[in-house]
């Protein structure tokens, strides 16, 4: 069988042929030849992942961009006000990691597969100035506040199940709860509880018991490609040793959480 193709059909298939051919370059060149990584994060961290004239701030958000600079890729963040719900977003996909300061424990090995650790905080908790309180023994029966999903949640239970903990969505009501006396403290990592009393000026101080630490690390679902993951790990390593992390640390800290 023959076909015949007239003069003006064949120059409308060469037309379209070309015309792919742009499209392809250009969506290329559109990318600026970097990969992109969705990364999650709540913007309710102070000073790890916060807002600050519009503009998402904070160590973790620092550390992530410097990072990704450093295996050729570009992030996309992704705010999610709560870590249940990071979690829930990286388990369907629609994230590939979270930087907000994710504890790595032993529950959530379980799921994931987590990154060289970036960072450390000790667990402790605050209570009013002017309270009885000097060890977490005395609040024994009384009640602390905690911020939902919270790692330290876990730590404390382990250190002492005794003292009862209340949860809370939103993460402010967390410490105004414990300025207020509404509960009896706030169980926090030493450094977010140092600086958030600073911020807002709180009639708090913090309780020399350190209840555990927390080691922070990016998670990944075990069955993606963990390629990604030892690309950021082999970039967190160089960047540790070149004392970018350090630097980004003492900026939101005053102190370098990078060390052990």
């Amino acid at each position: 069988m023959q076909f015949k193709f007239n003069k003006k059909f064949l120059t409308l298939i060469i037309g379209f042929i070309s015309l792919g051919v742009l499209v392809s370059g250009c969506s290329k060149g559109s990318a600026d030849n970097k990969k992109t990584l969705t990364v999650g994060t709540t913007a309710q961290t102070y000073p790890n992942s916060y807002k600050k004239n519009d503009k998402l701030v904070g160590f973790d958000i620092d550390v992530t961009n410097e990072v990704a600079k450093k295996i050729g890729y570009k992030v996309r963040w992704k705010v999610i006000g709560d870590v249940p719900g990071l979690f829930g977003a990286l388990d369907s996909g629609k994230i590939d990691t979270i930087a907000n300061a994710v504890t790595v424990l032993p529950a959530r090995q379980k799921n994931y597969n987590f990154s060289r650790v970036y960072s450390r905080y000790p667990a402790q908790i605050a209570v009013l100035k002017d309270s009885k309180y000097k060890s977490v023994k005395d609040l024994e029966g009384k009640t602390v506040s905690a911020t939902i999903g919270s790692s330290n949640i876990d730590l404390l239970k382990k250190y002492n199940s005794k003292v009862n903990i209340k949860t809370y969505d939103d993460r402010n009501a967390v410490f105004t709860d414990a300025n207020s006396g509404k509960v009896d403290g706030v169980l926090n990592q030493r450094q977010f509880l140092q600086t958030t009393i600073k911020k807002q000026k709180l009639n708090l101080r913090i309780l020399k018991d350190v209840i555990g630490e927390n080691k922070a690390a990016y998670p990944f679902k075990k069955k993606q490609d963990q390629k990604l993951r030892q690309k950021i790990s082999d970039a967190l390593k160089t960047l540790e040793k070149d004392g970018t992390l350090s630097k980004i640390s003492k900026k939101y800290f005053n102190e370098d959480v990078t060390q052990k």
